[in-house]
């Protein structure tokens, strides 16, 4: 067996019937083996039958016109994200990692549009690494929405894929969270964000908003971070691949350029 600790507590629960739940707290030990997860003394999670999980190779290349139809969608799904409640997200000026996301923005996306930009891009997106509050900081997860999008596209626009490497993650935010972003820079994806990517390479603007919406409530702040970077991402892509000049505009609309 190989042995973890948890660096913040969570709940886990037990039963759904009765609604007996445990918490995990940072200094319990998880040991993962060949058939169960166990963790402290207390709680066993079976996974003799879970499925093995393959990320994801990529969307044909065939997409790329499919995305240069998303605009209204992309703006519709901007719009929405100023109607929620977005406290200590990224959106929410009072928050922690709203000033580095700006920044990020302005030195990170909107250069990405332009070639040869990429050692650029990495060293703005290594400043919001563990940015905010929470089990997963709102600056990893608003990087991670960005990369599983730009990832999952890149190629539909003549792009590479950019991975950033984990042992720099590991060392800005805890190792929970580093793993989570590696995962989705890598496109090891949940059925709602591989439901989101599908619909933008599909050209299903009411399937993308429909997904959106579903991420939104995802954690305390998750959704809303995981989306904003997702946003920016397909926006970005459109500009790169269609000569469009509008992820400036979606910036500007949720908040994120003066």
């Amino acid at each position: 067996m190989t042995n973890y600790s948890l660096r913040s507590p969570i709940t886990v629960n037990l039963d759904p019937i009765s609604g007996l739940d445990r918490i995990v707290k940072p200094t319990d030990a998880v040991r993962n083996g060949r058939n169960q997860i166990d963790i402290g003394s207390e709680i066993s999670i079976a996974i003799s039958k879970a499925l093995r999980f393959h990320s994801r190779s990529g969307i044909s290349t065939d997409s790329s016109a499919k995305l240069s139809t998303m605009g209204t969608a992309i703006r519709t799904a901007s719009i929405i994200l100023k109607i929620v409640d977005a406290t200590q997200s990224v959106l929410d000026p009072n928050s922690l990692a709203h000033g580095g996301t700006r920044a990020f923005v302005v030195n990170g996306v909107l250069t990405l549009g332009h070639p040869d930009s990429e050692k650029q891009f990495r060293e703005a997106a290594l400043r919001i690494v563990g940015l905010g509050s929470g089990f997963t900081p709102s600056g990893d997860d608003m990087l991670g929405g960005f990369l599983a999008a730009y990832n999952s596209l890149a190629a539909t626009v003549d792009r590479a894929r950019i991975l950033l490497d984990l042992s720099q993650l590991k060392g800005k935010t805890s190792w929970v969270s580093a793993k989570l972003l590696d995962y989705m820079q890598r496109l090891v994806l949940d059925e709602q964000m591989s439901c989101i990517i599908d619909a933008a390479a599909e050209g299903n603007e009411d399937a993308l908003v429909a997904g959106f919406e579903s991420l939104l409530p995802r954690g305390h702040t998750s959704g809303i971070d995981i989306s904003v970077g997702a946003i920016l991402a397909f926006s970005l892509l459109r500009d790169v691949g269609f000569e469009k000049n509008e992820t400036e505009a979606i910036a500007g609309l949720l908040g994120l350029l003066s």
